[in-house]
């Protein structure tokens, strides 16, 4: 987030240690935090191997504009496991809260739930 963040809104987090973000999805905004910020950077993983060898199943909205779904693919790359699928849903965006994106997640998540 912080790359792509303007100098203005850097500097209101460095500032007060917060910015609200409006959201799309809400009429409340989105609290971004220095915390969180900071939290952040200590937890990357995409720059090794992630140690995950079990089932993996992906759906990511390209539509998305809060994560780039470019970034799902990083994700599969990065994991050990074989077993990665991912679904990448054209007209998709970042809640996938549609009726026919639920129906997705449920039968992936059904899916999932019987090779367990």
């Amino acid at each position: 987030m912080w790359a792509n963040f303007p100098d203005a809104i850097r500097a209101e987090i460095l500032e007060t240690g917060r910015w609200e973000r409006p959201s799309p999805y809400d009429p409340e905004p989105y609290l971004i935090t220095k915390a969180l910020i900071e939290d952040g950077r200590r937890h990357l993983l995409l720059g090794a191997p992630i140690a995950f060898r079990g089932p993996v199943h992906i759906l990511q909205g390209m539509q998305d504009t809060d994560v780039p779904w470019r970034h799902a693919l990083k994700l599969v790359e990065a994991l050990e496991s074989t077993a990665v699928t991912l679904e990448l849903i054209k007209d998709g965006d970042h809640r996938l809260s549609r009726p026919e994106d639920i129906s997705r997640l449920l039968r992936v998540a059904t899916s999932m739930t019987a090779q367990n």
